[in-house]
């Protein structure tokens, strides 16, 4: 054989493995990541783990193969591995912009899962320094500034993300506003606190959730100015005035309180036992007691099935001597709800002071109210009585020490 048909023979075997052999491995690689990917969606990690290692084996340059390849790691819970292949892929030259956006999704989540959240947030950002409407990324930023009680930023990339989005969420935008100004009543910032609760009013002018935090710092602050005043020692008349100065200024705050916890009660009548307690302290604490009863009266004509209500009325009834009201008005309570046990064991409290005729029912009466203070779900019942969703949204962000 003549040598140049040799090198045609062999140049044909060459062309031969050129473009059939290596379409052939494209094909595979492909075939292994799309497997890979149904794996973990069926949540078979192990299978997909081995999926993307055979595709590594054979492309050392596949970053989407070694990506998901630390995400099955760290789903696996192990993202300390699962940081390290994915921070060394920053490295990597000429990556795509869907390759970028995965990298810093999954370099979120590695911090996240290990705690570090300020790193998290680092790399969180970097996705909208390449996709500025990134809705994971303003999601993502938004829950872990909740994290961190940073209301102030989780409240800015709430409002980017409802901009992007075109959602109309002022209802939402007042409460992280309310979160905020709550961190300022905790270290006795009154004046800062009320600052964000009457910013959250300008954003949502129905947040009653807002009018009973102002209350509470106006509540808050009648104790700091009264306590200040009572610490003082009066030597002379100057110290004298200073000290009823500072006693009227707490009452005044007090007051103040008072008409804040009025207005939420008027706008979320179902939830008004939030307040009635405080209403009847700080009203009984100013020689202004007997309002309490147009202030439930008020409720009761908005919402008259509402039994703290009802009890609250009967306790400020029987408080003036009149068994009678008291008692009339528990048994229209009871006739409309009789399952609440605040209502009932009010009740108890009055029977033997009615008519005689009641008295022998006070013994049943008891085993009912054992009975069912014995039973869980009654208990439950009762704590569980209508309540402001914005309330248990606010209290739910904090743990019970933060609480105010």
């Amino acid at each position: 054989m003549q040598p140049a048909l040799i090198i045609i023979v062999i140049f044909l075997i060459v062309a031969y493995f050129v473009f059939s052999y290596k379409p052939k491995l494209k094909a595979d690689i492909k075939d292994l990541y799309s497997e890979g990917l149904d794996l973990m969606v069926d949540g078979y990690k192990q299978g997909a783990y081995e999926n993307f290692k055979k595709i590594i084996a054979q492309d050392t340059s596949n970053v989407k193969a070694y990506i998901k390849l630390g995400q099955v790691i760290r789903e696996g819970g192990n993202p300390k591995n699962a940081l390290k292949i994915h921070t060394q892929l920053i490295f990597r030259k000429n990556l795509s912009y869907y390759e970028k956006k995965e990298l810093y999704k999954n370099l979120t989540l590695d911090y996240f899962a290990l705690n570090e959240i300020d790193q998290s947030i680092v790399n969180c950002k970097k996705i909208l320094s390449i996709d500025k409407k990134n809705s994971w990324a303003l999601t993502k930023l938004i829950e872990m500034y909740q994290i961190k009680k940073d209301w102030s930023n989780s409240k800015k990339y709430l409002e980017l993300k409802l901009k992007f989005t075109g959602k109309n969420e002022e209802h939402l935008l007042a409460l992280y506003k309310i979160q905020e100004g709550r961190i300022f009543l905790k270290n006795k910032n009154f004046v800062s606190a009320r600052g964000c609760f009457n910013d959250a009013l300008a954003i949502f002018e129905n947040s009653a959730i807002a009018h009973y935090f102002i209350g509470n710092s106006f509540s808050k602050e009648s104790d700091e100015v009264y306590n200040q005043a009572e610490s003082m020692k009066i030597k002379d008349s100057a110290h004298q005035e200073v000290y009823d100065e500072k006693m009227k200024h707490a009452q005044d705050l007090l007051a103040d309180a008072i008409s804040e916890w009025v207005i939420y009660a008027k706008l979320k009548p179902e939830s008004s036992w939030m307040v009635i307690h405080l209403l009847k302290d700080a009203l009984f604490a100013l020689n202004r007691y007997n309002e309490i009863e147009i202030i439930l009266k008020d409720i009761l004509s908005k919402d008259s099935d509402n039994v703290d209500v009802v009890a609250a009325l009967a306790d400020y009834y029987d408080h003036l001597g009149d068994t009678e009201s008291a008692f009339n008005i528990i048994e229209k309570g009871l006739s409309k709800d009789d399952s609440s046990l605040l209502v009932r064991l009010i009740r108890l409290k009055l029977l033997p002071y009615t008519n005689k005729k009641e008295q022998d029912k006070l013994k049943k009466e008891l085993d009912f109210l054992i009975k069912d203070l014995v039973q869980d779900s009654d208990y439950q019942r009762f704590k569980n009585t209508s309540t402001d969703d914005d309330a248990l949204w606010l209290y739910s962000m904090y743990d019970e020490k933060d609480v105010n």
